[in-house]
């Protein structure tokens, strides 16, 4: 989700060295034309932070809505928790035995208890649990609107950092798409629970939000934080819900739903997404890189219409509008894509 930005932590990859081989020393020949100086190859560092951050927002808005998919094939909320954390589990645990059990890969196990429960099983049994009550709409506006508002207002408290007009200008955008959503639940869902799963979205985004706040406050290395999450997601709640999972269900819709939640909930969002999102942010800078998080409520609705059927009403619409337009104000995305561009 996503939802799904610099403020959740997520790690940069690690740099990688080219050692090239050393070209050989030539004696110029003045009888021939001077060759041209070798021009560079391949993407400037914009268009491959553009790349990165496209895949990432590819990947978020697809994996929401391959989650209303598992979840109306027959899959709990808990069975998707479990796919998302497992894949995740297996590939960092050696890396975190590595780093040291002892503080935790230098986190500490009080701060890496917290911020677990906050980006861990917690947010996804709130997410998870909202779509078999909300449709796809709203958990793809709701969860990233309040994240955002969850992080402006506690940035505000714990690290002092001052709102700007933009930032509250975007913020009263995404309160009233915020509103347009309510209205639509209570307008074309006849009240019902639609409100209980738009409820438990905004939990997941306030979570969150909550998360990116204690974690940048902390100032925890963001790879090994990753590393700490999925491993101790998946120690803290396998065990309990392997105890009284009924597993009948994960064989009721066929192997190939599985094995494409596996690849969208555990390797999709769990992993690349979070590599690719750090790319982008290191290549464009946490501003420009935020514009990415703001496209994923509108593709996620599109998307949602040839694979899940659901098609957006008018309040629903207006909705994602307010607040992709609310998110790239609050943001300054827009305005830093600007500058990009005149500076280039």
């Amino acid at each position: 989700m996503a939802g799904h930005s610099e403020a959740a932590g997520f790690p940069p990859p690690r740099n990688i060295t080219l050692f090239l081989p050393a070209t050989e020393a030539r004696i110029p020949n003045t009888h021939l034309p001077t060759a041209p100086p070798p021009q560079k190859s391949g993407l400037s560092p914009a268009q491959q932070g553009l790349a990165w951050g496209l895949l990432a927002a590819a990947i978020w808005a697809s994996y929401t809505v391959l989650a209303r998919l598992g979840v109306k094939a027959g899959l709990s909320a808990g069975d998707l928790t479990l796919l998302r954390f497992a894949p995740g589990a297996l590939l960092m645990a050696p890396l975190l035995w590595r780093w040291g059990l002892r503080d935790l890969a230098g986190l500490g196990w009080g701060r890496g208890l917290v911020l677990t429960l906050l980006a861990g099983p917690g947010f996804s049994l709130l997410f998870m649990t909202g779509f078999t009550l909300a449709p796809l709409a709203h958990g793809a506006v709701i969860a990233p609107a309040c994240q955002m508002l969850a992080g402006l207002g506690l940035s505000a408290w714990l690290a002092h950092q001052p709102l700007t007009r933009a930032s509250v200008t975007g913020a009263a955008c995404v309160v009233l798409g915020l509103g347009f959503m309510g209205s639509d639940s209570l307008v074309h869902h006849d009240g019902g629970l639609t409100w209980v799963g738009d409820l438990l979205f905004a939990a997941a985004g306030a979570s969150w939000g909550l998360f990116g706040a204690l974690s940048r406050r902390w100032q925890v290395d963001p790879f090994r934080l990753t590393g700490v999450v999925v491993v101790l997601s998946f120690v803290l709640f396998a065990p309990v819900f392997l105890a009284g999972a009924d597993l009948s269900r994960l064989q009721n819709v066929g192997v190939g739903m599985v094995v494409l939640q596996v690849l969208a909930q555990g390797v999709g969002a769990g992993l690349v997404a979070v590599l690719a999102y750090s790319r982008a942010a290191a290549l464009l800078g946490s501003g420009r890189a935020a514009f990415f998080g703001a496209l994923v409520p509108g593709a996620a609705s599109m998307l949602a219409i040839p694979v899940l059927g659901e098609v957006p009403t008018v309040l629903q619409v207006l909705g994602i509008v307010a607040v992709v337009v609310g998110l790239l104000l609050a943001f300054g995305a827009a305005r830093l894509l600007v500058a990009r561009v005149s500076t280039n």
